[in-house]
């Protein structure tokens, strides 16, 4: 599987952030040192924060503060 199909299926799950997140490890160097489980661990926290970030802003909008 090419990284093009990984980043398409990532978006299509609408894991979009997580997506960006792995384009930006990919071109960073900053991330090669990092193990497997520390990178994948950073693109999931990514991921969640935005998703929980989301639902408070939209719970938030909806309740018309």
């Amino acid at each position: 599987m090419t990284n093009e199909n990984t980043i398409m299926k990532l978006n299509e799950m609408r894991l979009n952030t997580m997506a960006e997140t792995y384009i930006n490890q990919r071109s960073n160097p900053d991330y090669q040192d990092l193990s497997f489980d520390d990178r994948f661990s950073l693109l999931v926290d990514i991921e969640y924060s935005k998703i929980k970030s989301n639902k408070m802003d939209r719970l938030i909008r909806n309740a018309n503060f």
